[in-house]
């Protein structure tokens, strides 16, 4: 709204010119893949109400771009036949985008599941990038974790567009493991800036602050997370990384998250080989 109000545009005005961008030029460039129905028919009523609060009106037909798919499923040649036409429309519309859009901005909350049941020949093959660094490592099983799929995929997409900015919060062993060097390393690679924020809470390790006190994890897991910024931007120059952590109670950091940027708190590291850390 800030530029219409630059503009100097009546109240009713603005309203009228974000209800002809929202249709025209925010949806169609925001889509979201969910493969559970219940989160599916969730977001979309999210979405609306947030849409809602906005002051959008919902006077088109243009929809929310959330679409029941797994993300780590290939775009297809031949679609499967489907007896439904709302589900077939929908699986025809997801090929579509696999096929043919390219995204600059990739966020995720992405699954944990060490024993994953997505092993298809697409995401197995981008994964062996990972792997690849540490072939030599007898338990690789670590490293088909959904939520390292998932990361791999977002690099994948990033990696066919010019410039983009990938944001996802992740397990923090991502970011200390040994065995997920490779991960690390193939990660920065396509990076020219990178910030990660860990936020522990693992009560795997129970952890704990430095004084002895409580840590607590943001979610109710027990894994501890992190989140990770990576943005490819050829013109940013020479890979730079930046590195933040936040320990205490989970009011804390919530209070902290909302009240700081990366820019005021993150710290320059150095990455170093043979195991990134």
């Amino acid at each position: 709204m800030t530029k219409w109000k630059a503009q100097r545009l009546t109240d009713v005005q603005q309203r009228a010119a974000w209800n002809d961008y929202v249709p025209k030029h925010l949806l169609p460039r925001l889509h979201a893949f969910e493969l559970m129905m219940a989160p599916y028919a969730i977001a979309h009523m999210k979405v609306g109400l947030k849409l809602s609060e906005t002051g959008y009106r919902f006077g088109t037909e243009e929809r929310a771009r959330i679409y029941l798919t797994n993300a780590l499923e290939p775009k297809v040649l031949q679609l499967p036949q489907i007896g439904f036409e709302a589900l077939a429309e929908e699986a025809a519309a997801v090929n579509e985008i696999k096929w043919y859009k390219r995204f600059t901005v990739v966020i995720g909350n992405p699954p944990y599941s060490r024993v994953s049941q997505n092993q298809g020949a697409f995401i197995q093959g981008l994964l062996k990038d990972y792997k690849e660094p540490v072939s030599k490592e007898a338990n690789q099983q670590p490293l088909d974790d959904d939520y390292i799929k998932f990361l791999r995929l977002a690099q994948y997409h990033q990696s066919i567009a010019k410039c983009s900015i990938i944001g996802f919060i992740t397990n923090h062993t991502v970011i200390s493991g040994i065995l997920f060097r490779g991960v690390r390393q193939r990660f920065l690679e396509d990076q020219n800036l990178v910030a990660v924020l860990d936020l522990h809470g693992n009560a795997n390790i129970k952890e704990k602050c430095s004084d002895g006190s409580k840590d607590e994890n943001v979610f109710d897991i027990l894994a501890g997370v992190a989140v990770t910024i990576g943005v490819k931007a050829p013109w940013l120059g020479a890979l730079r990384c930046n590195f933040y952590e936040l320990w205490g109670l989970r009011e804390t950091k919530y209070a902290e998250l909302v009240r700081l940027s990366s820019k005021q708190v993150c710290q320059p590291i150095t990455p170093i080989a043979p195991y990134f850390f």
